[in-house]
């Protein structure tokens, strides 16, 4: 039977990478890779000598087809991503579920755990972090705001990519958003003071954010409190608009 091994690769640090994780690397037929340059770094650090083949979220049917033939031919494969955990904001599930359609139980697909900056990223915020809830990457235009109501209106933490391009827009919208709120529920308690109904007007706003940036790298930053604070601080170092961001919305 062949297999499909869904392997966790370090998000910065190369260091962070399992045991079980570098001998499966080692011993599949081919590495497919979100970008062959990119693993070629962490395999070349433990010299892993493995074929890598190209499989990203641009990548056409007709590679799924050859990676589908490829495990029918009793090859085994390790899925990886540029850093992290596959499947996680990116086209990882896409392949899993072709196996999964084309083969049934007849082709293993196996996690080999590890690295992934949504974890690492709640591990340290002091958030409580029991439940939360995960949305990956804002849209870029479309839906934007629509991706913000929803940030505001869960009951639990929410855990957001974003990118170096938009985390000083992304941490305006929500601070914007957040004053909206604040006018509203002040109208709330003015019109409906001697109401019952007072609590159920009323709209959560957010009560504190966690970015964290370049998470296990060199440069990791994390920064705590409100988001006014947050976004001086973002803004007034071009270095510390750099980077990778996972932003944690506390309520």
């Amino acid at each position: 039977m062949s297999i499909l091994y869904i392997v966790a690769t370090p998000i910065g640090n190369l260091e962070d990478i399992s045991l079980r994780a570098l001998r499966i690397l080692g011993e599949v037929d081919f590495i497919l890779c979100e970008d062959t340059r990119v693993t070629g770094v962490l395999l070349n650090r433990y010299d892993i000598k493995t074929k890598t083949i190209s499989f990203h979220q641009h990548s056409e049917d007709k590679k799924i087809d050859n990676l589908l033939s490829l495990l029918e031919e009793g090859k085994n494969l390790a899925l990886v991503s540029d850093a992290g955990t596959p499947g996680i904001s990116d086209p990882g599930g896409k392949l899993v579920q072709a196996v999964i359609d084309k083969f049934g139980q007849d082709v293993s697909i196996e996690s080999v755990p590890g690295p992934s900056a949504v974890t690492a990223a709640l591990s340290i915020s002091g958030i409580p972090t029991d439940k939360f809830v995960f949305l990956g990457f804002p849209p870029h235009k479309k839906g934007r705001m629509t991706f913000i109501d929803k940030i505001f209106d869960s009951e639990l933490p929410v855990v957001v990519y974003e990118s170096k391009h938009r985390i000083i827009k992304f941490l305006e919208e929500l601070k914007e958003h957040n004053k909206e709120i604040i006018e509203h529920n002040k109208r709330v308690e003015m019109e409906f003071v001697k109401s019952k109904d007072i609590e159920a007007r009323r709209k959560a706003t957010v009560s504190s954010v966690v970015v964290c940036r370049e998470l296990s790298k060199m440069h990791e930053t994390v920064y705590r409190g409100d988001i006014d604070h947050i976004l001086d601080k973002i803004r007034d170092n071009k270095d510390d608009q750099r980077g990778e961001f996972v932003v944690i919305v506390g309520k």
